[in-house]
């Protein structure tokens, strides 16, 4: 594949053309990476009334905490020592 426009295209034709020869779940990503480059279209950008609502509970009991999560670790940990 060559990196420049080829036959007198202009580079959005020609990014159009290899588009199409790839699957949608690839297009989706690369429409991904392009909404990316620019800074302002990241959601963390967006007021909260713009994004999808939340969906709670999607992951329950998909994880466990531990009893002692909260105690302090070992000086072991901490110093590599066995």
């Amino acid at each position: 594949m060559s990196t420049t426009p080829q036959g007198g295209r202009s580079a959005i034709e020609s990014i159009v053309q290899e588009l199409e020869k790839i699957t949608e779940p690839m297009q989706l990503s690369v429409l991904a990476f392009i909404r990316s480059l620019d800074g302002s279209a990241t959601p963390e950008n967006h007021h909260p009334s713009e994004l999808p609502p939340r969906t709670l509970g999607l992951n329950r009991g998909a994880m466990k905490m531990s009893d002692d999560f909260d105690e302090p670790l070992p000086d072991e940990f901490w110093l590599g020592e066995k």
